[in-house]
């Protein structure tokens, strides 16, 4: 580094960094309100960076699905449940 050159003027310009739960790029996975979000509505746990299921179980990943798209995809019928209700106890009004 040359003297008065700031490091952010060093080499060329790094791409944008994303989130890997929710493929943002606003910012990372520790900062993510998606990832925030859902687990507070007791969807996944977080352990440092290992996500699962509320209810334990590994989150079945797919090519180019973030990991917010895939625990929406395959989320146990368990935790649905416990969301939003039983489908077949819901009535309809006609």
């Amino acid at each position: 580094m040359r003297y008065g050159q700031r490091p952010s003027q060093m080499g060329p310009p790094r791409p944008p960094r994303k989130c890997f739960y929710c493929f943002e790029i606003d910012y990372l996975f520790l900062f993510c309100p998606k990832k925030t979000k859902d687990e507070k509505k007791g969807l996944i746990l977080v352990d440092k960076f290992m996500v699962r299921f509320a209810n334990g179980e590994p989150i079945p990943m797919e090519h180019n699905m973030s990991i917010k798209d895939c625990v929406r995809k395959h989320l146990p019928s368990s935790i649905a449940v416990m969301m939003w209700g039983d489908p077949e106890l819901k009535t309809c009004s006609v």
